[in-house]
């Protein structure tokens, strides 16, 4: 058992060493999936291979969480995403995502009335390339288990979808889409 979790951590070395030399700069408009993939629109270009299992670089706060009207704990795991609340008052809000699971995992924000009808792309994931006009708001970066990681986001009253969009290559060359596995809920903003 101790000698597969060393391969496997490994791996994840080295799939992360692919994944960080893939990214390059990112204005953080664009979804990148752990394997290193474009999976969403933004300005700029991006490229990239690799594969890893669930590993992903430290966290990178989002916005000014001192700015914030509100701050709304976030649980992420396999397979749930867990608003402590399902509703603030708009204006800017805070999401403490904190990663009880196994896997990495990352925040995604949009605009939307349903979570489970966003516009997808061949591989499942969500295709935020089709996306309403102004509906992507912003997400926190895939980080690791057992860490947290915050984003502060301007919410005007309406209707969201928080999701992880992550899509995984496993060690036995499976996918496992995080989306599509039902990390995904609705969120409200009050006006």
């Amino acid at each position: 058992m101790h000698d597969r979790k060393g391969h496997r951590l490994a791996g994840l070395g080295i799939g992360l060493a692919l994944l960080l030399a893939g990214c390059g700069s990112d204005d953080g408009t664009g979804v990148r999936n752990v394997d290193g993939t474009q999976a969403a629109s933004g300005s700029g270009t991006a490229s990239g291979s690799g594969t890893a299992s669930g590993q992903a670089a430290a966290c990178k706060p989002v916005g000014d969480a001192a700015s914030a009207d509100a701050t709304i704990a976030v649980e992420l795991k396999e397979w749930t995403v867990l608003p402590a609340r399902a509703d603030v008052p708009a204006g800017t809000v805070t999401f403490e995502a904190r990663n009880t699971g196994q896997d990495a995992h990352k925040l995604v924000v949009v605009r939307a009335a349903d979570p489970a009808s966003l516009p997808l792309a061949a591989d499942g994931t969500v295709d935020e390339e089709k996306l309403p006009e102004g509906a992507f708001v912003g997400e926190i970066e895939a980080f690791p288990a057992g860490q947290s990681c915050t984003g502060t986001f301007e919410l005007p009253a309406g209707s969201y979808a928080l999701f992880c969009n992550l899509l995984e290559t496993e060690a036995d060359g499976s996918k496992e889409n995080h989306y599509a596995n039902g990390m995904r809920t609705r969120f409200e903003a009050r006006g």
